[in-house]
């Protein structure tokens, strides 16, 4: 009985605090689609400019995991804050070698299995593309925003970004085929103190092409 009185007291606290946490925050949600107006996942969402909000470096979040699991990197694209350490654990039963020549990014994790952890600090803005030395046909992109406010589409090409101050923003998009800068995709977005904004980026891609090389994004 004594379990349910507390159950009861937490959704009491939990349901007298929801109203102020609406009140003093907004929201952005937002839609990506290619040329064409296909839905487009994987593509990369930030949300920049003055406010503290974004800009708290003290901001906690998970431990983000580049996984190695049936020879395919997962997440495809994992967006980090600057300053994030990204953990690469395989799951395979076969030895990985996880490169980028990517120059925001320059690492070599060579030959690891399962019983060995390793991990990487990303400092700079930009995108790291990843591929493996031993299996050419894994590939994958970690996008270091220029804020901690970002999110990634899903298959239905909609992200949501929450615990926004009331104020003006910038919102740029990236995709691994963005044909392009983000800069040329700014949209200027105004966020109020409890409602969402609704924002709709149409981006050119680039063709896609079969990974026989290195990357050397």
């Amino acid at each position: 009985m004594q379990y349910f009185k507390s159950l009861k007291f937490y959704a009491y606290i939990i349901l007298f605090l929801a109203p102020y946490s609406i009140l003093y925050s907004g929201s952005m949600v937002g839609t990506v689609v290619d040329q064409n107006g296909n839905l487009l996942e994987n593509a990369v969402i930030t949300i920049i400019g003055e406010n503290s909000t974004i800009l708290d470096n003290e901001t906690v979040m998970p431990p983000p995991i580049m996984n190695q699991k049936n020879i395919q990197f997962s997440p495809f694209v994992l967006p980090v804050a600057a300053g994030t350490t990204v953990y690469f654990p395989n799951k395979d039963d076969v030895r990985h070698h996880v490169y980028s020549f990517s120059k925001v990014k320059r690492f070599e994790l060579e030959l690891y299995g399962g019983d060995e952890e390793k991990s990487v600090l990303f400092d700079k803005e930009g995108v790291v593309a990843l591929g493996c030395n031993i299996h050419d046909q894994m590939l994958a992109y970690i996008y270091i925003a220029r804020s901690n406010k970002f999110a990634t589409t899903d298959k239905d090409g909609k992200i949501a970004i929450g615990n926004l101050d009331a104020g003006k923003y910038s919102a740029i998009v990236w995709h691994p085929r963005l044909k392009g800068k983000e800069d040329d995709f700014s949209q200027e977005i105004s966020i109020s103190q409890n409602g969402a904004t609704n924002i709709t980026f149409e981006i050119p891609l680039k063709r896609e092409k079969n990974r026989k090389k290195k990357s050397n994004y």
